[in-house]
């Protein structure tokens, strides 16, 4: 096992404060993100070619370039190509792992590529990303040995067990910080729903309820369209509210465009802060997101087969990305089981992955053993775990590489994860956990329920008693500027509740059970700026055109009566002084029932 060097930063908070330049040929443990690791690179007077996992990081960096001068030679499409990289006279580059070996490639010919040193930042993606992006990883390994010098540096360092091999040897160095931030992350497991939970939290937000802006890191523009979709149809929303930062490409532009209104799209990660901020992969990782008002999420739905990369991997990579916000590193994270938190023990877990391993080569081979038109090749591709796949033209290959990311996946959880393991339940835990230098402080927090007041936010029908339990509590319970905003929309969108609660108070809309019609009756009866006749009419709630028996209006009457205190005998005859009425009988299961038909009002009803 390789013997990691430990630098000390003394009492430095950047890199750039205690070092020049990065250590050459060595694999760099940061251990903390915004630590200046790039900034390092970029300000120097070194030739440097930086390698970053997106184009969104790339664009990222140089508006960052920007405001201090620099210009660097950025390669992506719609960059720099062949031409402009061969004829760039300043001393940065920087590129995507795809695109690094068409860079070195460059360098080698215009004949200085002795003269750069590369870095590779985000170099965890690396194994992250060989279970989906061979000919990224495959541009890297092949490029770095042939640079003057290099580094791998990141603030998630790779289990040397789960390393790549070809990156397994290379001297490992660790930055040792004074005082670091204990991580607080507050938690909550959900068993299904999780983009109702979304939903609902991104309209507090815009609504005021919650203090700050949203920024809430999730690996699917599919989610982000549904929740989306969801907020809008709560009708509480306005599209400057809403900030989508995921890759710019056609099929993103494609999902949102199909999901949703034509003034949502992709915003640049630097672009200007919303209320409500949603973020993919492509921002997970290098990104600078500045908002003191920025409180940060991750959602995550571990069952979504869509979702290549599980965000709860990441976490290390996640907090601290809104560089200034004033609320620190504090993270709330609503999540649904993965695969990886489980009760299996790393070695049973390696033994699954191992198996599964062995299926697809065994998959591969049978592909490959049939003929290009024939149905077995698709069932296969469908039916197999295709990380393990690699696709050249018409043959499948295997990905060896694959099983690296799953190992270094479920040891990541449980090395950053206070995971609970008692051989009945497996999931995240209060507790404290410490990883890579860095305390993880667990907390669990009141789950988020679709129902009542919740419910109505999402534009979806409520029950109201359950409306008014939710409207009690937040009366009851909460205080200062957020409960005025809560009780605010209420008084506008549930005025009746507003009324009852501050009138009639909490003990006698329980004991009315929370019946609409009984606490509206019970206001009646109460109001002192309403006619006796006014309020009897009210209470009835009778319509114009609809059938009612005599008997069931005397009946009603007679309740009525007592509510108000009216010391008179209630008769059918009574209903002559306030309605027009039409007598008809109806034969209802068999018999003749007398009843009338309201025709008109004989008083006025005021408001």
């Amino acid at each position: 096992m390789l013997k990691e060097r430990i630098i000390d930063s003394g009492d430095c908070k950047y890199i750039g404060q205690f070092l020049k330049d990065l250590p050459d040929n060595v694999m760099l443990n940061k251990v903390t993100t915004g630590s200046g690791m790039t900034s390092v690179v970029l300000e120097n007077e070194i030739k440097y070619v930086l390698a970053v996992p997106f184009v969104s990081l790339i664009k990222n960096k140089q508006q960052w370039c920007r405001a201090r001068g620099i210009q660097p030679c950025a390669v992506f499409s719609g960059g720099a190509d062949e031409k402009d990289v061969k004829a760039f006279i300043g001393n940065k580059i920087i590129v995507t792992y795809d695109s690094l070996k068409k860079v070195t490639k460059w360098l080698a010919e215009r004949g200085d590529l002795l003269e750069w040193k590369l870095c590779v930042d985000e170099s965890h993606k690396m194994v992250d990303s060989a279970a989906f992006r061979y000919d990224a990883i495959e541009s890297v390994l092949d490029s770095y040995p042939k640079y003057k010098a290099f580094v791998f540096g990141t603030a998630t360092p790779v289990n040397n067990d789960y390393q790549l091999p070809a990156l397994r040897q290379i001297p490992r160095v660790k930055i040792q910080w004074a005082n670091l931030e204990t991580v607080k992350v507050n938690f909550c497991h959900y068993e299904n729903k999780i983009n109702d939970v979304g939903a609902v939290l991104a309209i507090d937000f815009i609504n005021g309820e919650r203090e700050g802006n949203a920024h809430i890191f999730i690996n699917s523009v599919k989610s982000i369209t549904d929740i989306v979709r969801k907020i809008l149809k709560g009708g509480v929303v306005k599209h400057e509210d809403i900030r989508i930062v995921c890759a710019d490409n056609v099929e993103n532009e494609n999902l949102i465009g199909m999901a949703l209104s034509k003034e949502y799209f992709i915003s640049p990660v630097g672009s200007e802060v919303k209320k409500v901020n949603f973020y993919t992969s492509t921002a997970f990782e290098g990104c600078d997101i500045y908002d003191e008002e920025g409180k940060s999420f991750i959602l995550t739905d571990g069952r979504k087969d869509f979702t290549k990369i599980d965000i709860v991997t990441v976490l290390p990579q996640i907090i601290g990305r809104v560089r200034n916000s004033k609320y620190g590193n504090t993270i709330d994270l609503l999540f649904t089981k993965n695969k990886y938190i489980c009760d299996m023990t790393e070695e049973e877990f390696k033994k699954k992955v191992l198996k599964d391993l062995s299926v697809a080569r065994r998959d591969v081979i049978s592909f490959n053993s049939f003929s290009k038109d024939s149905h077995l090749r698709e069932m296969i591709l469908s039916s197999s775990d295709t990380e393990y796949f690699i696709i050249d033209g018409n043959q499948l290959l295997i990905n060896e590489n694959a099983k690296y990311n799953e190992m270094n996946n479920f040891s990541t959880i449980n090395n950053t994860y206070y995971v609970s393991k008692d051989g009945t339940k497996s999931t995240i835990i209060n507790g404290v956990k410490s990883f890579n230098g860095i305390e993880y402080k667990y907390r669990g927090m009141e789950r988020v329920i679709i129902k009542g007041l919740n419910k109505a936010k999402l534009g979806r029908g409520a029950s109201f008693k359950d409306l008014c339990i939710d409207s009690i509590a937040v009366f009851n319970g909460e205080s200062g500027l957020l409960r005025s905003a809560k009780v605010v929309g209420i008084k506008n969108k549930f005025p009746l509740i507003y009324q009852a609660f501050y009138q009639l108070g909490t003990e006698k809309m329980k004991a009315l059970r929370y019946r609409e019609k009984a606490i509206k009756s019970a206001l009646l009866n109460i109001s002192n700026e309403l006619t006796c006749s006014v309020k009897i009419v009210k209470m009835l709630d009778l319509r114009i055109g609809v059938w009612y028996s005599v008997a069931d209006m005397k009946s009603k009457l007679i309740v009525i009566y007592k509510e108000l205190n009216i010391n008179q005998k209630a008769t059918s005859k009574d209903l002559y002084k306030w309605f027009n009425l039409s007598s008809t009988f109806r034969r209802i299961n068999g018999k003749s029932v007398s009843g009338v038909v309201v025709t008109g009002f004989k008083i006025k009803l005021t408001n």
